[in-house]
């Protein structure tokens, strides 16, 4: 008979690829997780992990093990949700990942309003770069993910809930457009503050520039939503940025719109996690607030 927690620790060794960082995870010493460890080698009569001064590597039969222990967890994790809804308490961590964007303005108030719902759940939530989060994700290190123009992919199961409009705004009092309407063409040579291409939105920005032959002044590219505008705050440029990341700026009247003939750009806002991932109630409910948002599309 195998311990569940030896099973944890040795999913914790896989994901963080080090003993140390594993045992810090889990409150346990460096030698219990090596204990772990050489217990399941003992049982299963294998090796499942090589180990070096720099990285820990699994062998082949550690990568079938890889599979069926963290199905293994998620079931023990999932009865043990079962058995807390018989008594109506919800409790765990759920793991969250999102860009930077979407956790500040789409998720912090619906995590508000279900840790009111639900006091007995934690929620862990870090920020990560959009391709960061797909990988972390599908190695089982979180739960979910938020990310921007979400795409299902091997292992991965992707669910948009929304869409966030993007708008083309400025420097109210410092405007370089002066008009509010204007064409396509009329970015030509405008100073810009563009989003890193590589980023889902930034290539959804460059397409729709590229496809009316347009060629703005980019004085800066950045890959964070805020740094950008930041820059337009401070009247280096124009932007196209999504509309809920400006909503106090258009109220408060630091920033302005300009709209934009043919322009009809969304930021597609999803959901994303393991494909065929066992749900405990609470991940459950976590997942279908999160899906079940009126919101739509955002404008």
């Amino acid at each position: 008979m195998v311990d569940i927690f030896f099973i944890k620790t040795f999913i914790a060794v896989v994901q963080n690829g080090s003993f140390r960082i594993a045992a810090q995870k889990n409150n346990i010493t460096q030698p219990a997780v090596s204990q772990h460890i050489r217990v399941l080698e003992q049982k299963l009569k294998c090796l499942l992990l090589e180990r070096s001064s720099k990285r820990v590597v699994l062998t082949p039969a550690g990568q079938v093990f890889l599979r069926y222990a963290q199905q293994i967890l998620e079931l023990y994790q999932k009865a043990q949700g079962e058995i807390e809804e018989i008594h109506n308490q919800y409790t765990g961590v759920i793991r969250i990942a999102s860009i930077y964007s979407m956790g500040l303005y789409q998720l912090k108030p619906m995590m508000q309003h279900f840790l009111r719902k639900y006091p007995g759940i934690s929620i862990h939530l870090e920020y990560r770069h959009n391709d960061v989060i797909y990988e972390i994700v599908r190695n089982g290190t979180i739960d979910f993910g938020l990310v921007a123009f979400p795409k299902a992919m091997p292992g991965i199961t992707a669910k948009t809930f929304a869409e966030d409009l993007l708008i083309l705004t400025q420097l109210r009092r410092k405007p370089f457009l002066q008009k509010k309407h204007i064409l396509p063409e009329d970015l030509n040579e405008v100073k810009f503050i563009g989003l890193n291409p590589k980023t889902p939105t930034g290539h959804a920005i460059q397409q729709f520039l590229k496809s009316h032959g347009v060629k703005p002044h980019i004085v800066k590219e950045y890959d964070n939503i805020e740094t950008i505008k930041n820059a337009v705050e401070v009247g280096l440029g124009c932007s196209i940025l999504p509309r809920t990341t400006i909503l106090q700026e258009l109220k408060d009247k630091k920033l302005g719109l300009v709209t934009v003939q043919e322009m009809d750009l969304k930021r597609p806002l999803g959901i994303i996690c393991r494909h065929q991932k066992i749900f405990s109630p609470s991940t459950r409910i976590f997942y279908e607030m999160i899906v079940a948002s009126p919101r739509k599309m955002i404008k």
